[in-house]
């Protein structure tokens, strides 16, 4: 169960993961030792994952969100047969029409129909729906993490 230290680490962390030790500590009003077994624990259980993330609109690249359905085996199973596919970042068991949701980020159009090609011979994957990204609205902001809904990100064209 997190605290409100861990929760307040959490935010703080949100709004700028390069934030040291020392900031934090002061921040919090704990101490670095606080501040670094709580981050280590929070790490370790997968509650928090610090990464850098990157607008592939930007860069040039492909973004493309995928719909799955799965027929014959169980949407955990095909989960697990995707997770070491390239470009595919993130794999996620859903709820309604689909089973599974897929976002990947392909270098070009040739490497997105690769990764379809890929996908489709993967056993249990009854269909795939394609959805390309053009523009994002909203970046990887949380709501209750930066005390926001969210920040609106420019149009990659502009």
């Amino acid at each position: 169960m997190l605290d409100d230290v861990d929760r307040q680490l959490i935010q703080l962390l949100a709004r700028d993961g390069r934030r040291s030790f020392a900031a934090l500590s002061e921040e919090l009003g704990v101490s670095q030792s606080t501040v670094r077994t709580r981050l280590a624990k929070l790490r370790e259980d997968d509650t928090l994952q610090i990464v850098a993330l990157c607008n592939g609109l930007l860069l040039g690249h492909q973004v493309v969100r995928l719909l799955l359905r799965v027929r014959n085996l169980t949407p955990r199973a095909v989960a697990d047969s995707l997770l070491g596919i390239h470009p595919i970042n993130h794999v996620a068991l859903v709820t309604g029409s689909h089973d599974l949701y897929l976002e990947a980020t392909c270098r070009d159009q040739n490497q997105l129909i690769d990764l379809l090609d890929e996908i489709r011979r993967q056993p249990g994957v009854a269909s795939i729906q394609p959805i390309i990204v053009t523009s994002l609205a909203k970046d990887y902001t949380w709501e209750g993490l930066r005390g926001t809904a969210g920040q609106s990100i420019s149009d990659p064209g502009t």
